[in-house]
């Protein structure tokens, strides 16, 4: 006992150390253990005797794609966020969602031609003098009495040539003075041209129809001032009175092509 109690502390620091000693034996064994198995080739398979399973990377590179490509922020269109709508009641009280105002909301119902036309239509009796009548921008019809190479009237045709008797021709000659081409007409066969175009629009904000808009016509949206500028076969163009900013009003109907566009003089 006096042995002991004289040497405990070495005696304790030996049974440290020898528990050290074998610590530091067991994780070298372990240590080369494990790099056995770290170093054998991935191509093999298996781990522990399991097979690896290869991850699930799907909802990753979504989310990484979600991020790195991330939608737009559109102010404008059909939401309402930033963009309140109005609400109005109609005459028979329903009630309608106002999302557009002003030229935006207006829609062509129908775009008619005007037509310059110059019939022929009888011959009077006496010899070289005729009856025809005239109609500029699908207008009043005229009753003209040309004779041959002399000016008419309203200016827009002079007679030129006849063919077959002069009492009673088959067909005549023109010359339309604002082009100087040649044409032939007969009774059923008249000249006929457009000249522009006139436009029928509604306007639902209002309840309202818009007929015959001609080029310059001013119209009155929502207590606002504007003026047709311009009328093609398909298109009809408006300017703020205010601004002057032009909006375009597109039509997919078919009136007749063969006319340039008629616009306001500025």
């Amino acid at each position: 006992m006096q042995f002991l109690k004289k040497h405990y502390e070495k005696i304790i620091l030996c049974v440290v150390l020898l528990g050290l000693a074998t610590a530091a034996i067991w994780m070298g064994a372990k240590i080369s253990e494990l790099k056995e198995e770290v170093s054998q080739p991935v191509s093999e398979g298996s781990h522990k005797g399991k097979s690896l399973v290869p991850l699930d990377l799907t909802n990753d590179m979504l989310a990484l794609a979600a991020v790195t490509n991330p939608p737009p922020v559109i102010l404008s269109g059909g939401h309402n966020l930033f963009n309140p709508v109005t609400w109005k009641r109609k005459p028979n009280g329903e009630l309608i969602k106002i999302l557009y105002t002003g030229p935006d909301a207006l829609a062509i119902v129908n775009i008619s031609p005007l037509y310059t036309i110059i019939a022929y239509d009888h011959p009077t009796g006496t010899g070289g003098i005729y009856v025809f009548t005239v109609q500029t921008n699908s207008g009043r019809k005229l009753i003209e009495h040309p004779k041959i190479d002399e000016k008419t009237k309203s200016g827009l045709y002079i007679v030129r040539g006849i063919k077959g008797a002069s009492e009673d021709p088959t067909e005549l000659q023109l010359e339309i003075s604002e082009t100087q081409e040649s044409v032939w007409i007969s009774k059923g066969a008249p000249y006929k041209r457009v000249d522009g175009y006139t436009a029928d629009m509604k306007y639902d904000p209002e309840s309202r129809t818009l007929l015959k808009q001609h080029v310059n016509e001013i119209i009155t949206l929502d207590n606002e001032q504007y003026k047709v500028v311009e009328i093609t076969n398909n298109a009809v163009r408006v300017q703020a009175i205010k601004n002057t900013k032009v909006t375009t009003i597109p039509w997919s109907g078919a009136a007749e092509a063969n006319a340039p566009a008629i616009m306001a003089p500025k």
